[in-house]
């Protein structure tokens, strides 16, 4: 899960660089499309993971400076080592994680999206591989989701769910639909198809 070596590194942006339209894996020096300046958070905690796993102290210190810069610019607040390849910034906006949170491959974040510690505890969640966060949706506590949920818009999501491939939504969220991510346009494609 983690960026442990230039290979890493590359592995993970090679992945990622097809969630945000891109041909090459540099980051854009001036961002005038959303895209980019998602694109370029992205390259930032990509590499202030690999220079901060690597232990090269100064690379680490820059990129992590120029990553809290960028986050507090942008209100995106995602800890390094806590998403596998795959991470997708659905939109620029208010996104918080805590430190400790796991998340495995393909997540999709929307915007003013919180994944925190809840209660007395500071227990986190922990999100399978696959799953979509909607806008406003907070994840709290010691939850784990698992493959290919999708969360509903403005849900709090505070027990955890381990059947595969449903919608959650609701405060509190409970199950809405066999729907997950998996499928979830598949009715779309049948009306143009």
């Amino acid at each position: 899960m983690y960026i442990k070596s230039r290979q890493d590194l590359m592995e993970f942006l090679n992945y990622e660089k097809k969630n945000y339209g891109r041909k090459n894996t540099k980051m854009p020096l001036i961002c005038v499309r959303e895209k980019s300046y998602l694109w370029k958070y992205n390259v930032l905690l990509r590499k202030s993971e690999y220079y901060t796993n690597t232990r090269k102290k100064i690379r680490s210190l820059i990129y992590r400076a120029w990553l809290s810069h960028y986050q507090n610019q942008h209100q995106i607040h995602i800890p390094i080592n806590t998403f596998d390849k795959g991470l997708r910034l659905m939109h620029l906006g208010p996104i918080l994680v805590n430190a400790k949170v796991k998340a495995g491959k393909d997540i999709a974040l929307h915007i003013n999206t919180s994944l925190v510690a809840g209660g007395s505890n500071d227990h986190t969640p922990v999100l399978s591989d696959n799953i979509v966060v909607g806008v406003g949706a907070v994840i709290l506590g010691d939850v784990h989701l698992a493959k290919h949920i999708a969360v509903g818009a403005n849900s709090v999501v505070n027990k955890s769910f381990d059947e595969e491939n449903i919608a959650i939504a609701g405060a509190p969220a409970k199950k809405v639909s066999d729907n997950g991510r998996l499928n979830w346009n598949v009715k779309d494609k049948k009306k143009i198809g």
